[in-house]
């Protein structure tokens, strides 16, 4: 079975998953309120000869687990459930933002059974993303861009909302306990220093090995990243561009307790070559055929078509 005829996986992003493991009374996995971003892009695929449930199948995942324990316990699964259903000894992996991490750390994993022929992203914050910083370290994105929605955004205040209602304690505490998710994809080393410490008059980039909140999953998935290559794997990373995007957080000293450890964040720096969640450079650290398209996080997707097909079309 040749690269592009391998049973192809759709491994979604944040938020991409449904299922009671997330949040109890919304029943088995499905797409869940997120079905009006994949469904669409499900059909795409379709387009180009995949037929869901033969050769295409879906990988749910739960998101607020850590990253690693997402790789082990949904997507090795659903690649050796794939292999028994068609028969092939190889698949794709086709994934969107945080999905395109829970496949590295599959196939960069020792357990990896040598079983990906491609891997190919889109929007993957391959060495993070700066707004995870203050949802993590504060429960919230205290600036953000005016009479502008952006999907990951909403989505993310509304769950750490949710979580804040549903369990009783302290809010970070609540968070950190039930998404520990959420600090897989905060900024790592390769992300280069990215918090802007304002203290009085003065202003300077605070360094990333002076922070608490640090990022050991990326710092070691992204310091053996050549494993992907040695493995013989086919990588295509497709970076969206031309949407407001933050790259850099201002914070000032915290003087509370029990959040904001590196900083209070203030406001937000942002570039144009990112997709207005996860910034090009960010995303283009893994190396592999890169493509920059010009749309947001979520219109990447649809606009990928023409390279999806050339990679995997039929």
């Amino acid at each position: 079975m040749g690269k592009g005829h391998a049973p192809l996986i759709v491994i979604p992003g944040l938020f991409g998953s449904m299922s009671d493991e997330i949040i109890p009374g919304t029943g088995g996995w499905s797409f869940g309120l997120a079905g009006m971003v994949y469904e669409p892009f499900v059909l795409i695929l379709e387009t180009m000869g995949y037929r869901r449930g033969k050769d295409l199948f879906i990988c749910f995942y739960d998101w607020s687990q850590k990253i690693e324990h997402s790789a082990s316990h949904y997507l090795a699964k659903t690649v050796a459930m794939a292999k028994r259903q068609t028969g092939a000894e190889r698949v794709n992996l086709i994934s969107h933002s945080m999905g395109g991490l829970v496949a590295r750390a599959y196939v960069q994993g020792d357990k990896y059974q040598n079983d990906v022929d491609q891997l190919i992203q889109l929007c993957t914050p391959n060495a993070g993303s700066a707004p995870n910083y203050s949802y993590w370290a504060g429960g919230e994105l205290p600036t953000g861009q005016k009479g502008k929605v952006n999907f990951v955004h909403f989505y993310m205040q509304w769950y750490l909302e949710y979580l804040s209602h549903h369990y009783k304690g302290n809010r970070m505490e609540v968070i950190h306990r039930h998404f520990p998710g959420l600090l897989d994809i905060v900024p790592g080393s390769d992300y280069q220093n990215y918090l802007i410490m304002k203290d009085g008059s003065n202003r300077a980039l605070l360094p990333y090995t002076h922070m608490k909140t640090t990022n050991a999953f990326l710092d070691s998935l992204n310091a053996e990243r050549a494993v992907v290559d040695q493995r013989n794997i086919d990588v295509t990373v497709i970076a969206g561009t031309g949407a407001e995007s933050i790259k850099y957080l201002e914070v000032v000293p915290y003087k509370g307790t029990g959040a904001w450890v590196d900083g209070e964040v203030t406001a937000a720096a942002y570039t144009n070559e990112g997709d207005g969640d996860a910034i090009e450079e960010s995303v283009f650290l893994l190396d592999g055929d890169h493509y920059t398209v010009e749309g947001t996080h979520i219109e990447v997707l649809y606009k990928s078509k023409d390279i999806l097909r050339q990679k995997i079309g039929r």
